[in-house]
């Protein structure tokens, strides 16, 4: 699985999408996640936000059975899910090796 990966350093920054420039993450806004037509995903080390249909039915393991798995591993379950032009934002929590990943692509 091929992928693109963006490592953003500032946890406060708001997130635009890649390609349409739309801003999927803002916490100026009350509901701040906001996907757009590209967004694919939005995750946690902790689990799904946010899942399109078409990513999850790509994956090797539905959101539900990584949920139930306590040895979950996000990344791990998002870079190996096969789907064309995937562009990864990976922010940090702000808390000890947790992230937020969101995974954009211009395929439906």
């Amino acid at each position: 699985m091929t992928y693109q990966l963006i490592q953003q350093s500032d946890l406060s920054a708001n997130i635009l999408c890649p390609i349409c420039q739309h801003h999927v993450v803002d916490w100026t806004q009350e509901q701040y996640i906001q996907p757009c037509e590209h967004t694919l995903f939005i995750a946690m080390d902790l689990g799904f936000e946010f899942v399109t249909d078409r990513f999850e039915a790509n994956m090797l393991q539905s959101v539900d059975e990584l949920h139930e798995d306590d040895e979950m591993n996000i990344f791990q379950a998002i870079t190996t899910t096969p789907y064309p032009q995937l562009t990864i934002i990976q922010t940090d929590l702000g808390v000890q090796n947790l992230f937020r990943y969101i995974g954009f692509s211009s395929v439906s």
